[in-house]
Formats: structure tokens, sequence, C-alpha cells
């Protein structure tokens, strides 16, 4: 079996139940540190009171996600460093929510049978929500069909309003995009005047053709629109100086960067290289590390330039791994000290 089906694994006949006695025997074995509590009960079936109680477990040893105070064009809002994604299980966001996390990507792919009940009862001021809005560059000049997206997309979920209109995918060619005058912004003018959203920003995707344009000229494009208010980026071990350089000169610029594609880019070369996984106290994690390593980089002013990082919430072994690489509670036990610093 998996180690990251964990304690999320349905009680198939060929796992194993476990005992009070034991039960708590393995839920002391592991103490913090880099291990993973959810890998000790791999292979076992939990009664549903076992599985609330390694989850009370993983919660108290993860401890509170920081959070960052981001710029005043996002209005100073303090954002969880890690990101729930709209397909986060279910079960997971009553934790994901009491370890702190407050940022939510995607929340307009929600129906309003699938918004979390734990999400419409908070307060809506205190969550930092994302649409990813699809005509960018699907249908670039189709303002309408953005614009209809937004809307419909509040009336399903029942979320009030977006904080941020991410064009999807991103512009791939200068004209394409033409200098921030384009059928994606004329679409978020006219919701952010009917208080739908309030923030323009961009999942920039690299183009995988030879008549795209490179990343670099793409990000430098929009950067010197000043429109752009945060950029989700292709960011990880894998980037190369010069994607890093464009990365951090945005975040100089005034826009908040979220990194994407962490693990999905970045944790097959990292698996690679142990020197740099020991490096981050993270040995036998290469998904901790992969997001431990975008977490600190530093610009040439010495201070961080990543605001925060989308990753992939499957389960809760993934939630134990992956919320666990930026938590200050887990990098004291692990010894990691540009966290502690």
């Amino acid at each position: 079996m998996n180690r990251n089906e964990g304690i999320d694994s349905s009680a198939q006949k060929s796992l194993r139940t476990l005992s009070r006695r034991e039960f708590v025997r393995k839920l002391s074995a592991t103490a913090g540190g880099a291990g993973l509590l959810t890998a000790a009960f791999t292979g076992c079936a939990l009664t549903p009171s076992q599985k609330a109680e390694a989850r009370e477990a993983v919660l108290d040893t993860i401890g509170k996600v920081p959070k960052v105070k981001l710029n005043k064009r996002l209005g100073g809002f303090e954002a969880s460093r890690v990101t729930i994604c709209q397909d986060c299980p279910v079960d997971l966001i009553g934790p994901a929510l009491a370890a702190g996390m407050n940022t939510i990507h995607k929340g307009g792919y929600w129906s309003r049978s699938q918004t979390p009940d734990e999400i419409l009862k908070l307060p809506r001021e205190s969550l930092f929500i994302d649409t990813t809005v699809d005509n960018t560059p699907r249908n670039p000049d189709d303002e309408e069909s953005a614009y209809n997206q937004v809307t419909r997309e509040l009336e399903r979920t029942g979320l009030k309003y977006f904080d941020v209109f991410r064009a999807h995918f991103g512009w791939h060619t200068l004209a394409q995009f033409n200098k921030g005058q384009n059928a994606s912004y004329r679409a978020f003018q006219r919701l952010k005047k009917e208080g739908k959203v309030k923030y323009f920003g961009v999942s920039q995707h690299a183009g995988p053709r030879e008549d795209y344009e490179t990343y670099m000229t793409m990000i430098q494009a929009e950067i010197d629109s000043g429109l752009i208010d945060t950029m989700q980026v292709w960011l990880s071990y894998a980037s190369t100086p010069e994607e890093l350089a464009i990365f951090e000169k945005a975040h100089k610029a005034g826009i908040a960067i979220t990194a994407m594609k962490v693990n999905a880019h970045g944790a097959g070369k990292l698996a690679q290289n142990e020197a740099k996984i020991k490096e981050l106290k993270s040995e036998g994690l290469v998904h901790r590390a992969a997001l431990r390593y975008v977490y600190d980089l530093k610009g040439a002013d010495g201070k961080p330039y990543v605001d925060m990082c989308v990753t992939r919430l499957g389960n809760f072994a993934h939630f134990e791994e992956n919320v666990g690489s930026v938590a200050a509670k887990v990098a004291m036990a692990d010894g990691f000290k540009p966290y502690v610093a």
C-alpha cells in the first residue's frame, strides 16, 4: 500500500484493525520531527474515532501554519502560506482551517452543494479566495465568457465575491496580453465595479510551443503593465536561474507570488539530490523538501520572494507532509533553522 494513503484508507479486509493499546502505542511512537505520524498507520483500518484522534495528533504536531502579510495592493491581508485547493477532500477542510489556512485557490469551481459548510459559516472577509477564469488564452477576445463565468460562480457557490480574478493559463504572446488591454482585464474591471472581485491576477503557465513567448518575456510584460496584483507561477526546484530572477523581480515590483507545480515539476529532480534533501531536514520526505526549498528562496536583499504555495492535499498523509513543510513547530522539531531564525 502507498504510504500516502495513510489514515484515509478505506477499511478493506486486507487491512489490520488495531486494539486501543496498539493504537495508542503507534500514536506515541512518532513525536514530530521529519517522520510522518500517518505513516505509522499504513496498512491499518482505523475506526472513525481512531481517525479523529490521529488527526488531532497530527494537527497538534503541525501547529499553526504561518501567515504572510500581503502588500498594500492586496489590502495587507494576512494570508496563510499554504493554500487550500478546490479539489481538497471535504474531510480535510476542517483540519486545514484549524491549522490556520485561510487562502483558497479555484473557489469558483465549487458548486453550491460542494462548497464546504465550514467555509460558508466563516465571515467572508476572513478568507482570501481566487477564481481562475478560463477564457485566457483559450478565447482571448471573449470578454463576455469571462464576465459570465465569474457571475455564475458567485451565484452557484454562495461566496459573495472573489478576492482575485485570476486569468487562468495566462497569455502566451505579447499581442494577446496587449499591455494589459485585453478581454480578461476588461471583464475584471466590470466585475470590480459591481463588487464581485477585488484584485487582478494571473496563473501564468509556460508556453509549450515555439510560437509562444518565453516565460520571462511574458512575466516581464505583466510586470511592466502595472496591472497584475498577484501572480501564480511554475516555481520549483527545477526552475532555472533566469526564471527565479524574474519571479524575484515581480515580487519586488509589488506583485504577490504564489508558487505552483512545486512537487509536480520539482520533486523528481530534487529526489536525485540526497544532500539537498538532508540540508532541508526532510530525509525520506521529498515533497516536504520541495516545498521547503521554495519557501526558503531569498532575493538579493536577503528577503523571501515566495508568499504562498499551492499544493495538492489528496489525503491526510499529504496534509502532514506538505503543510508540515512550512509549519514552524515542525521546523523546530526537524532542526530546519531557516524557518526559526
